[in-house]
């Protein structure tokens, strides 16, 4: 009878052993397995694709056109008219979106009980080196994010060694899109700028985008014109532009393609690079 019992409890022993190896065997492969992701903003796509995880992307919007690999993917629409039934025939584990107050986008998909993060638009290079280490945490890329943000700070410092040795400090009036938008102190444009070894003429405003006169631009006289959409020509013809020294010395630059500087994200370090060698050329 001792010895029944005996087996008995060694039975059940060994049955909640087992029960207990594959409760925690399933629960590592849920919490391991690779999420399908959904991105709503080409800045995410961007980094996602960065992270060594662009096949776990399943949808992207209309915009998100980098890397290549990335036109093949199921288009969504774009982040202010999304295609709902779309995302929600992708079957996401996670959708990444972009933090805009105004915007019924992201409270509409967790009604629909999927799993977002949004993050807020980056005003700092701190703040772009957040997003990318969440975006890595939420994919489980941590990893691999951290020494990406480690990489881009190296970067940034060189850079900013660069940029001390222009010859001179120019004034630089960049114009993100038409008409007369440019940015503000509180941008990581206006950061990026000044990093590259240039002063952005409108600094001294707080806010990161305003729009401003042509008056006002003339007064400030900037010694370098950045244009991330109009061309040189055009601005050239621009009536009184004339009085201003960027448009009499031709310092225009505008073939930089503004999804390396707009992004907010990696990519950045490219756009800063391609523009403090328009720097030093002005400067020489």
């Amino acid at each position: 009878m001792k010895k029944f019992i005996a087996l008995i409890l060694i039975l059940l022993v060994g049955l909640v052993t087992l029960q207990f190896i594959r409760k925690n065997s399933n629960s590592k492969t849920k919490s391991t397995k690779s999420p399908r992701i959904v991105s709503l903003a080409p800045s995410f796509t961007e980094i996602v694709f960065e992270l060594e995880a662009g096949s776990q992307i399943v949808g992207v919007t209309t915009y998100c056109t980098y890397p290549p690999e990335a036109k093949s993917k199921k288009k969504i629409g774009d982040f202010v008219q999304p295609n709902f039934e779309m995302i929600a025939s992708l079957t996401p584990d996670l959708v990444l979106a972009e933090h805009w107050t105004s915007s019924k986008t992201v409270p509409s998909l967790r009604r629909l009980g999927m799993t977002v993060l949004e993050t807020p638009n980056p005003k700092s290079f701190e703040d772009i080196y957040t997003n990318i280490q969440k975006v890595g945490k939420a994919i489980g890329k941590s990893h691999t994010a951290q020494l990406l943000v480690e990489r881009m700070k190296l970067q940034v410092e060189t850079i900013a060694n660069d940029g001390k040795r222009l010859s001179y400090s120019p004034t630089l009036y960049i114009e993100i899109d038409l008409p007369s938008w440019t940015v503000g102190r509180n941008s990581f444009i206006n950061e990026a700028i000044l990093i590259c070894g240039a002063q952005n003429v409108f600094s001294d405003v707080e806010i990161p985008a305003l729009q401003v006169s042509k008056e006002t631009i003339i007064k400030r006289n900037p010694e370098v014109i950045l244009s991330l959409e109009a061309t040189a020509k055009q601005i050239l013809r621009r009536p009184g532009w004339n009085q201003i020294h960027a448009v009499q010395h031709e310092n225009i630059i505008d073939d930089l393609d503004r999804n390396l500087l707009s992004h907010g994200n990696h990519r950045i370090l490219e756009g800063m690079r391609k523009l403090q060698s328009r720097l030093m050329k002005i400067t020489q």
